[in-house]
């Protein structure tokens, strides 16, 4: 009996994830190479808290691949993780006493922290000391997912899928709401990584140096793109 009804909802799991990838290829092929930047940048990091950056993209890998299976509110759960993750491992980067008891699990990471403009992360004077900027729009948006994402997270009524949906089936508005704030999340950790690590000698190719140059913009952090293009010379 449960493996017929496994079995069931995997061929309904495999029609959605065909028809995600058929009708949002696109938006699909751009999120890929933000990923494949991710990667890139990851791959040219070498210390201890790498290993964050590796979870990242494991967190971004499952949410993507539940987003195609239509498991939406699980989609949106590995998104607020991602976010945390990234914001977690810039804020470690320069809190090693934090980062070692993390480590023993001594530390727990609080998204109050990680956003405080203070002390945390999202703090203008802190990212200024990387990259004299204007981080407005960054805050903002990291700010929105996270919160938007924490709406399934914590099963508010509105967000929970068996209210919208009775089965679990391929919902083309859905999917592309999820897609959009998974791209948005992307250029978030590139412009996070690029930030932090702005005197990064990457050596990419022409594609990554032109996805950079889109997010950086799309961001206003005109002055993190010019300090960044110093390196590519």
């Amino acid at each position: 009996m449960i493996g017929d009804l496994i079995k069931g909802f995997k061929n309904r799991l495999d029609d959605n994830i065909s028809k995600s990838i058929k009708e949002n290829d696109k938006k699909l092929s751009e999120i890929s190479l933000n990923i494949e930047l991710i990667e890139e940048i990851t791959s040219h990091i070498d210390n201890d808290t790498q290993i964050i950056l590796k979870e990242i993209i494991h967190d971004l890998i499952s949410g993507l691949y539940s987003g195609l299976q239509a498991l939406y509110r699980n989609a949106y759960i590995s998104l607020r993780s991602g976010i945390e993750l990234s914001l977690t491992y810039v804020y470690f980067l320069d809190h090693n006493y934090e980062y070692l008891f993390w480590k023993q699990d001594k530390y727990d990471v609080k998204w109050s922290v990680l956003e405080n403009e203070e002390k945390g992360v999202l703090n203008e004077k802190y990212l200024a000391l990387f990259c004299d900027d204007k981080f407005e729009k960054l805050f903002s948006l990291c700010r929105k997912i996270y919160r938007d994402c924490s709406q399934f997270v914590h099963g508010k009524y509105e967000y929970m899928y068996t209210v919208k949906h009775q089965v679990i089936d391929y919902d083309k508005d859905t999917l592309i709401e999820f897609l959009n704030m998974f791209y948005d999340l992307t250029n978030i950790i590139i412009a996070l990584l690029l930030i932090r690590h702005s005197n990064l000698n990457l050596g990419i190719d022409e594609t990554y140096k032109g996805i950079i140059e889109k997010n950086l913009k799309k961001l206003q952090l005109t002055n993190t793109l010019e300090k960044v293009k110093e390196y590519w010379k």
